[in-house]
């Protein structure tokens, strides 16, 4: 049997790279004796999104500004996309390469099974959407998703017509969010489970065995910026005020400038794994900051930048009976440092729960 498995590999994001990976080896793990391959769907839309230099603005001062910092701090930022890279290539096994939409609907690998997910690959404005959603012939196939996610809370605005056709040609379907899982319930008229995002399908011990070393010689609180800014710097200099702890800040724009604290650009998914494991404490306004500090069962606060698009962090947050360590957007400034406690034993054992019904979803989909 051949799987070809459908998602984000190409973005230079921690958690794209690394739900791609735990996917794909989960499956090889499982399931030796198959052939299992992530579709290499890059266009050069997707290459150029991640050049390092920035495209010509017409505000001029702010395009300066970037192109400062980035130049400022270039071997940083091209050791990160060289390791993430590296990483592709060595941890990813690829088909050839499509690099349009018509390209992989009119001319698709041919395989027995394909999986769709994990990320947002169901986002209903995405300019590849019928990509993702599979929309081409399944010629004796099956279509499966595992772990698809929306990238938003509110399902007012999808268009019901166009997607749900997309939906009904699954074999099986699933979601990362409840709300998502709600939403495509009520529109197919059958029960749609909730699984969780594919770095959950390997254990602590396996992230760690694929990561690198300490890379800190002393205790830290690790602060992983996808959009929360200096929101979470003030969370983080509350903690350290407390605590004594420095402050490593790992933030995706190289304009960033941050006091008081230790800034990382280099980092690639080895390196990230390393950074939030070897933490003390973790703040984040990130999806995958979050999964991740749940799997190493770190002390976390995780801050609600985009309140639109929290539904992935709240869901998992709240499966996981942890929602009080959410900060809500704009309250910053508000956050009283409590000393959380690590997930407790019902929250791990409803995490494992969890863990082994996605599993199970995924052997029956498959079987």
């Amino acid at each position: 049997m051949k799987i070809g498995i459908l998602t984000f590999h190409t973005p230079i994001n921690y958690g794209a790279a690394l739900q791609a990976f735990a996917l794909q080896k989960h499956l090889r793990d499982e399931y030796p004796e198959l052939s299992i391959q992530n579709i290499d769907f890059k266009t050069d839309v997707h290459i150029s999104k991640y050049n390092i230099f920035i495209p010509l603005r017409r505000n001029i001062l702010v395009y300066l500004y970037k192109q400062f910092f980035i130049v400022l701090r270039y071997p940083s930022l091209r050791k990160r996309k060289k390791r993430f890279k590296s990483f592709i290539e060595e941890e990813l096994k690829l088909t050839d390469r499509y690099s349009s939409v018509d390209d992989l609907l009119q001319n698709p690998p041919i395989m027995d099974h394909y999986i769709v997910g994990s990320d947002q690959v169901f986002h209903p404005r995405s300019e590849y959407l019928e990509a993702y959603y599979l929309n081409f012939p399944k010629n004796n196939s099956k279509k499966s998703a595992y772990a698809p996610s929306f990238g938003i809370s509110e399902f007012d605005k999808v268009p019901n017509d166009k997607i749900k056709p997309l939906l009904e040609d699954f074999d099986n379907i699933c979601c990362r969010e409840s709300d998502g899982a709600k939403y495509m319930s009520n529109l197919l008229n059958k029960d749609v489970p909730v699984v969780l995002d594919p770095i959950f399908l390997l254990s602590d011990q396996q992230w760690e065995e694929m990561s690198c070393g300490p890379l800190v010689s002393e205790k830290y609180i690790f602060i992983y910026d996808l959009n929360g800014g200096y929101d979470l710097l003030k969370i983080a200099n509350k903690i350290s005020k407390e605590t004594g702890l420095k402050i490593v800040c790992q933030t995706q724009s190289a304009d960033h400038f941050y006091k008081n604290c230790t800034q990382v650009f280099d980092s690639g998914p080895r390196e990230f794994i390393s950074l939030i494991k070897n933490a003390e404490y973790v703040v984040t306004d990130s999806f995958h900051g979050t999964a991740f500090s749940i799997l190493f069962n770190k002390k976390q606060f995780i801050y609600v930048a985009r309140p639109h698009a929290s539904g992935r962090i709240r869901s998992i947050m709240g499966l996981c009976d942890i929602s009080e360590r959410i900060i809500e957007n704009g309250k910053a400034n508000n956050f009283n440092y409590l000393d959380n406690k690590n997930l407790n034993t019902s929250n791990r054992d409803n995490l494992n729960k969890l863990i082994e019904s996605s599993k199970a979803y995924l052997r029956d989909a498959i079987n």
